[in-house]
């Protein structure tokens, strides 16, 4: 047998192998994606219930939020409730404020993030729960939340200036 004809069965064999590995992880991953797909759905996802969709918008879960805010959860649907959810945002938010007023290191806007995350999150239920609006909620949302972490840099900001 010459080189030539040796090195080209190689590569033939090789690429089969590897379209073949291809196609079963292929096959595989349609599997998974079709087995995690909600009940009642088809085609990984599409449809679902409207709480499943703001959990997919905001990446984050109600008892997820309920928790990070300290709120019982169902409970928020509460006009009480929603005053303590924003009470406790508001003291999270300041307390995870990135600098000290000694200037150094306290937390990490990872941790914000999450504060706020979490706010959207319990606002835009409340918001389908009253009943449309859901969309409208969560961009003012989004946007309060964005103001107050630009306040939360200004007065860290003008802890930080000094004489």
């Amino acid at each position: 047998m010459s080189a030539p004809r040796i090195l080209a069965q190689v590569v033939i064999l090789g690429s089969q192998i590897l379209g073949k590995a291809f196609v079963q992880a292929w096959r595989q991953a349609a599997r998974n994606a079709q087995a995690s797909a909600p009940a009642g759905t088809q085609g990984g996802g599409a449809g679902g219930s409207a709480a499943d969709a703001i959990s997919r918008t905001h990446r984050m879960t109600i008892d997820e939020a309920t928790q990070i805010l300290n709120i019982k959860k169902g409970a928020f649907k509460e006009e009480s409730e929603l005053q303590k959810m924003l009470k406790n945002f508001d003291h999270l938010f300041a307390a995870n404020a990135p600098l000290t007023a000694e200037g150094k290191p306290h937390s990490s806007h990872y941790l914000q993030s999450k504060i706020v995350r979490a706010k959207e999150r319990i606002e835009a239920e409340v918001a389908q729960t009253r009943g449309g609006g859901g969309a409208a909620a969560a961009e003012g949302a989004a946007a309060e939340g964005a103001a107050a972490e630009g306040a939360a840099k200004e007065g860290a900001s003008k802890k930080t200036d000094g004489p």
